[in-house]
């Protein structure tokens, strides 16, 4: 098997969902070459060996397997479960005499070896290209050109264009074997399309929702899983950055001074550790109609990152203000920001009755190792800003962060008064889809180290 073969089942594996490193793929491709590509269980178990990492990722290793090899053996042959290419008209039937030596050549293979040909024609083609399912029929016809196929459409107009009765029965005949050829060849096609076009698609898909305004995310289901392999992938990231800082910087002192028992040589290296400060993090989401999507997509990318984010202590409020970090203890997120919203939603948003509340349930609370995260558009009712408790709570927090959904020109427009609390935060962010989301999870992730 060509290592273009290869490559091309490890980019069909990803989009399956299976998680492969390139290390991971260089190791597949020497055990492939070292153990070879027969028996095909053997080839199959050799790759699993190298590729899957845990017993959840190995059934979709298998199906996709299945799926990509259906089709053609590891060396091409054909090895595909379904009912061979047909054969074509036999000379007796009016089909072979009188053909063109390339039509002839191919009309005259025994529907196993026209299989391969259609396998080895399959495997000069790139089907990891296909993007969208208008082009199944771009790529089944270039399969068959590969096959020699051309060769047969010229014998059919040629016989088409005979005054003979037996040439038109003739290349009846032949047309309809070929249009059998062509429903296999575009099987093929579909099953590649299924094995890349959906990669494609699926990355297409996310790109589009992760830039999307949270407004305007209606696929609820695959929304949510987006939000948390989001989360999953920046939780590894900060997990690497937190493994490579763990150690700290290199202590010269200690590392020149323990080299004296080796003659100078620094034998033994050391490090500074760096001391690990207990950071607490305190979330408050506007819930109120302008901005109830940010806030549930705010809250649930949070609580998916609990395996690297400190406890998180969560408010929210709109006509009225609460605590709701016992539903997030309670409730799967999703479920629990369905509660929070039919608990505290209504008109009449007060940003000021709001900080005042805070400051007197945390004020014993909030320190040096406390981030404060506010998500609201600001919009006051007209109602007294409060910003005098805003700023008591900045002045003891390490940090306020705001995440205003709306762009900022409109942060100060009608009863929008960004302008009266931006002061007190250590910044400002737009945040008005999952990729504003995650790269500021990102920035605090990596202020909260």
């Amino acid at each position: 098997m060509a290592a273009r073969r290869l490559h091309e089942f490890v980019r069909a594996l990803r989009g399956a969902g299976v998680r492969v490193s390139p290390v991971e793929a260089e190791e597949a491709f020497r055990a492939a070459a070292l153990i070879g590509y027969h028996p095909r269980d053997q080839f199959r178990e050799t790759l699993a060996l190298t590729l899957v990492k845990s017993q959840a990722e190995r059934p979709d290793f298998d199906a996709c397997f299945e799926a990509f090899f259906h089709f053609e053996d590891a060396d091409g042959d054909a090895d595909s479960g379904d009912d061979p290419v047909p054969a074509a008209p036999s000379a007796e039937e009016g089909g072979g005499e009188g053909l063109e030596p390339a039509a002839a050549a191919l009309a005259s293979q025994e529907p196993s070896r026209l299989d391969q040909t259609l396998a080895q024609a399959a495997a000069q083609i790139d089907f990891t290209a296909m993007q969208v399912i208008t082009q199944q029929g771009l790529y089944a016809r270039r399969l068959l050109m590969n096959m020699g196929m051309g060769a047969v459409d010229d014998e059919i107009l040629r016989l088409d264009a005979s005054p003979r009765p037996a040439d038109h029965r003739r290349a009846e005949q032949l047309r309809d074997w070929r249009g059998q050829v062509r429903e296999r060849a575009l099987a093929h096609v579909r099953r590649q399309f299924e094995l890349h076009g959906r990669a494609h698609g699926r990355a297409l898909r996310e790109h589009t929702l992760r830039a999307a305004p949270f407004r305007e995310l209606r696929e609820f289901q695959q929304v949510q899983e987006l939000v948390r392999r989001l989360a999953r992938r920046l939780a590894r990231s900060h997990q690497r950055r937190q493994k490579k800082a763990r150690r700290g910087a290199l202590d010269a002192r200690r590392t020149l001074a323990s080299s004296l028992r080796y003659n100078a040589v620094p034998v033994e290296l050391h490090w500074r550790q760096r001391r690990r400060l207990k950071a607490k993090v305190l979330v408050v989401c506007d819930v109120s109609s302008s901005v109830r999507d940010a806030a549930r997509f705010l809250l649930q990318f949070l609580y998916a990152m609990t395996d690297v984010l400190p406890r998180v202590r969560s408010f929210a409020f709109a006509a009225r203000f609460d605590e709701v970090t016992e539903d997030f203890d309670r409730y799967a997120p999703e479920v629990a920001v369905g509660r929070i919203l039919d608990r505290v939603s209504g008109s009449g948003t007060d940003y000021g009755t709001m900080f005042q509340e805070l400051e007197a349930r945390c004020r014993g609370e909030i320190d040096r190792q406390t981030t404060v995260i506010i998500l609201g558009d600001a919009r006051n009712n007209d109602l007294p800003a409060g910003e005098r408790h805003l700023a008591d709570i900045a002045r003891r927090a390490r940090q306020v962060f705001w995440l205003n959904p709306e762009p900022p020109s409109r942060w100060n427009s009608g009863d929008a008064i960004m302008a009266r609390y931006q002061p007190y935060c250590r910044a400002a962010r737009r945040c008005a889809s999952l990729n504003d989301l995650s790269r500021f999870t990102d920035e605090l992730l990596r202020r909260l180290d």
